[in-house]
């Protein structure tokens, strides 16, 4: 079927980042992205986290339910290390099991402890680093076609193919792309060519998991 977006480009020139005003919206993004992963590998556990109480808006509920489940992840993890333990070589499994659950049960205990740094903040930190400065001549820019997204800096272009493509996050003032091991972030403000509500919908059409958070 042939797109109704065939004829349309969109192009970015590549900008310096605001990276206070951006982190929080890219830490939310990686956040979002890590916790539809792991929703797609263990559906069944999120199909018991999602039978809790709702949190509100509130971040005491929110810590409230994170620690919850961090201390049922401890207890079961200590149910099947205390045997493991015992019998390691006919256990091995449970063992680990019940490690990684432990393992698991404490990270949510210490991430949930107050004035913490959000868990992405440190990932979106490392993906914003040195964009705060002027890209040096000729600017950076990005593009997409109806086939694909093209990268073009320092007199070296690269194509990427919608099929390759994870997934697309767009926040307020962002599109952050996933493609093979690789992410690309781009700033709403550097469209020059073509506009946001257009390239949205072509990269809902194109990538298979695409998502856009308020």
């Amino acid at each position: 079927m042939k797109s109704s977006h065939c004829d349309d480009s969109y192009l970015f020139q590549i900008s310096s980042y605001d990276i206070s005003r951006l982190l929080p919206q890219v830490s939310k993004a990686l956040e979002k992205r890590s916790e539809y992963l792991s929703r797609q590998r263990y559906p069944n556990m999120w199909r018991h986290i999602d039978r809790l109480p709702s949190p509100s808006q509130r971040p005491s509920r929110s810590r409230l339910r994170t620690r919850l489940f961090s201390v049922l992840c401890l207890a079961a993890g200590v149910i099947l290390v205390v045997p493991g333990l015992m019998e390691p070589k006919e256990l091995l499994v449970p063992l680990v099991a019940g490690a990684a659950a432990i393992v698991l049960g404490i990270s949510g205990l210490w991430a949930t402890r107050k004035n913490r740094e959000k868990p992405f903040d440190r990932s979106a930190r490392l993906l914003l680093e040195g964009k705060d400065q002027t890209p040096e001549s000729p600017v950076p820019a990005v593009s997409f076609s109806d086939q694909g997204m093209t990268l073009s800096e320092k007199g070296k272009t690269e194509f990427v193919p919608y099929s390759d493509f994870e997934s697309a996050w767009e926040t307020e003032d962002t599109l952050l792309l996933v493609f093979g091991q690789r992410v690309t972030l781009l700033q709403k403000q550097d469209l020059v060519q073509g506009n946001v509500a257009s390239l949205s919908r072509l990269l809902s059409e194109k990538v298979t998991t695409y998502q856009f958070m308020d």
